[in-house]
């Protein structure tokens, strides 16, 4: 009888967690189609309107051609975006763990911001921060939370993405801090959940790799 039982139990568990599985890739796959079709629609209508209204003997037809060849390629960037970061996502458990300090992660992160016309990166890093860990996930990681910074700074203002590191009992501690529009509160326990995003547009995946 107790045999039975403990085996039913099994069963209904494995068949809930078959059943979350499923309905997590639904919602997954739902998501990667909403994603994709956003930047499709315009690319679309543009196309059409481009041909019908296109005339390459008129005078500002070399311009026209520019803008919208522009416009395709700011398209395909956004849907090229899309696809890393669920690609991203989705291979984030096959972690290659290797000692490492944390310093040169953050510095190669840091670096691609540097020069930046309108927010200024810095990062005070004074020790070395030893860990064990998949190098290129921690890379995506620190992408992901300076992006979020850089996003959250609103264009007119002078922006500052500070990062710093320590090493605090035993651990290697990392803080990004910006001088954007902060995280109301209400949002803060949900900004690292799979598909949640304040953006008018986005995979809300970024942080979730966080």
């Amino acid at each position: 009888m107790y045999n039975r039982k403990v085996a039913e139990l099994r069963a209904s568990a494995d068949r809930l967690a078959a059943s979350e599985r499923e309905s997590a890739w639904r919602e997954m796959a739902r998501q990667v189609a909403h994603e994709i079709k956003n930047p499709l629609t315009p690319m679309k209508l543009g196309l059409q309107h481009f041909e019908r209204t296109w005339d390459p003997d008129a005078p500002d037809a070399g311009p026209r051609l520019q803008r919208f060849t522009a416009g395709m390629v700011q398209q395909i960037d956004a849907l090229s975006t899309i696809a890393s970061e669920f690609s991203s996502f989705a291979q984030m458990p096959r972690a290659q763990a290797t000692d490492l300090d944390l310093r040169e992660v953050v510095r190669a992160a840091v670096d691609v911001y540097h020069g930046h016309p309108q927010v200024r990166f810095t990062a005070e890093l004074p020790e070395p921060l030893p860990v064990h860990a998949d190098r290129e996930h921690l890379l995506r990681v620190f992408n992901n939370l300076l992006l979020n910074a850089l996003q959250a700074i609103p264009e007119e203002r002078e922006g500052l993405v500070e990062v710093h590191g320590r090493v605090q009992e035993g651990r290697a501690v990392v803080s990004v801090t910006d001088n954007g529009t902060g995280i109301s509160e209400a949002d803060r326990e949900r900004i690292f959940r799979p598909n949640f995003t304040t953006k008018g547009s986005g995979t809300g995946l970024g942080l979730a790799m966080v």
